[in-house]
């Protein structure tokens, strides 16, 4: 079978709010997902030996069964059959423990590079259902673009995409658990918990970066008092008056919107020289994308939204 080779790409959340706890174990949250340009590079070879076998460019991350994309060939085995298998390259430049959805990116990209390179017909229901298993995140990876998320971030509903804008993205050196801060999140922290108007945030977006938006991340409630370091790039970046600026997913990065690309590259250079990992990227219609010149290879699923 012939090498696919897949862009996988980062998310930001433009917007999170916790509304509550779920009796799964789960929160309840409403956030609005926002692929950006930064992306991992993948290639990946769909085999019938039944043998996983991953190896990647950054030391830190797993290649073993704790590495999202070999749980995600595995469950594809239920449309493929007991003997799919897949030897996996990953060249990882979106940091991990960042909140900025590179492990889900790169399992959606496993899940439609299978479909992709067997040929599989498999409905997007039922993609999206095998995605929730794996993540939170990975049902919206295989869509991409500007989507509204509620439940656990599974059920979407497509958004007005936004404006032509500039995203600084810097994270520092410290890397945040997930768990932690779902653990750690105190409701009295965030006491203005609301459903968010679809309408409204429609019209903000379509006026992004002309204006500045109300969205906010209510986990910065929890991880700004614990991590001063985020709590400081956070605070410089407000003070460089973006149209937004937040902490993405449970951290620990954060990013500013900018109007002007040469502003934007100016506020990334402030933190590069300083030791942080920044990039300054733009909004993106799809989290995967993969290479035309491969002739298995399209462009995910199809659009739309998914209840």
């Amino acid at each position: 079978m012939q090498v696919l080779r897949v862009k996988t790409r980062a998310k930001v959340n433009l917007h999170l709010e916790v509304l509550g706890r779920r009796q799964d174990g789960f929160h309840e949250i409403e956030t609005i997902f926002q692929t950006v340009d930064l992306a991992d590079a993948m290639e990946l070879e769909p085999t019938r030996d039944g043998r996983v076998e991953i190896t990647c460019s950054e030391a830190s991350i797993p290649t073993d069964e704790a590495n999202i994309c070999h749980r995600a060939v595995l469950a594809m085995r239920r449309f493929a059959g007991p003997t799919l298998g897949a030897r996996i390259h990953l060249d990882k430049r979106i940091p991990a423990g960042a909140g900025l959805g590179g492990g889900s990116a790169n399992a959606a990209g496993v899940i439609l590079g299978i479909c992709k390179g067997l040929g599989l017909r498999v409905s997007d229901g039922r993609l999206h259902r095998l995605a929730a298993e794996l993540g939170s995140d990975v049902p919206f990876m295989l869509h991409g673009g500007t989507m509204l998320g509620r439940g656990r971030g599974e059920r979407l509903t497509p958004m007005t995409a936004i404006g032509p804008s500039w995203f600084v993205i810097v994270k520092p050196s410290v890397s945040i658990s997930t768990a932690w801060v779902y653990s750690s999140l105190s409701f009295r922290l965030t006491p203005d918990r609301t459903r968010l108007s679809l309408k409204a945030a429609n019209s903000v977006l379509a006026r992004v970066p002309a204006v500045r938006t109300p969205f906010r991340n209510a986990l910065e409630a929890v991880v700004c008092p614990a991590h001063p370091v985020v709590a400081g790039v956070l605070d410089e970046l407000l003070s460089l008056r973006p149209c937004l600026a937040s902490m993405t997913g449970s951290g620990s990065a954060l990013f500013a919107v900018f109007d002007d690309e040469r502003r934007a590259a100016a506020v990334a250079e402030r933190f590069s020289v300083r030791g942080f990992f920044t990039s300054v990227v733009l909004p993106a219609k799809r989290a995967v994308e993969f290479d035309a010149s491969h002739p298995a290879c399209g462009n995910g699923l199809r659009k739309g939204g998914v209840r």
